[in-house]
């Protein structure tokens, strides 16, 4: 049976169609992808903070950094020392994970992920941005 290129095409075009639908849908029909986790803008941040009382806030500067502004609330853990200090979070905890720029707080999420933590935001943009968007620091 020979098949014209015509209707190739129009397969084609609707395996792809389907496909971009199936990629869109699926993580969200399967709950893989709730938005409720990952990076996160400071005014999400914000949010965040606000809203959820037992969230842990995650600083992984240096004690300096820390010291001369932070979040309210934040603990330090330096990202240089948190694969042996991660006994003092839960893996249970809701994390807002921050660093200057983002940099820091991005290998930081690696090693919460690869030792088993899930419920972990990103505050991407880190606090300089926080600091410049007017959102306050504690000393």
């Amino acid at each position: 049976m020979m098949v014209s290129k015509r209707t190739m095409y129009i397969v084609m075009a609707g395996t792809a169609i389907l496909a971009v639908v199936a990629a869109i849908y699926t993580p969200t029909l399967m709950n893989w992808d709730s938005g409720d986790y990952g990076d996160v803008t400071v005014a999400e941040a914000s949010n965040l903070i606000g809203d959820k009382s037992d969230l842990v806030i995650l600083d992984v500067r240096t004690q300096a950094e820390y010291d001369d502004g932070h979040i309210e609330g934040a603990i330090l853990i330096p990202v240089q020392e948190l694969p042996d200090r991660l006994g003092e979070l839960d893996k249970g905890d809701e994390l807002l994970v921050y660093c200057r720029t983002g940099n820091r707080s991005s290998t930081a999420v690696g090693i919460l992920e690869d030792a088993g933590f899930t419920k972990i935001y990103h505050m991407s943009d880190g606090i300089s941005t926080w600091i410049s968007e007017g959102y306050p620091v504690v000393q």
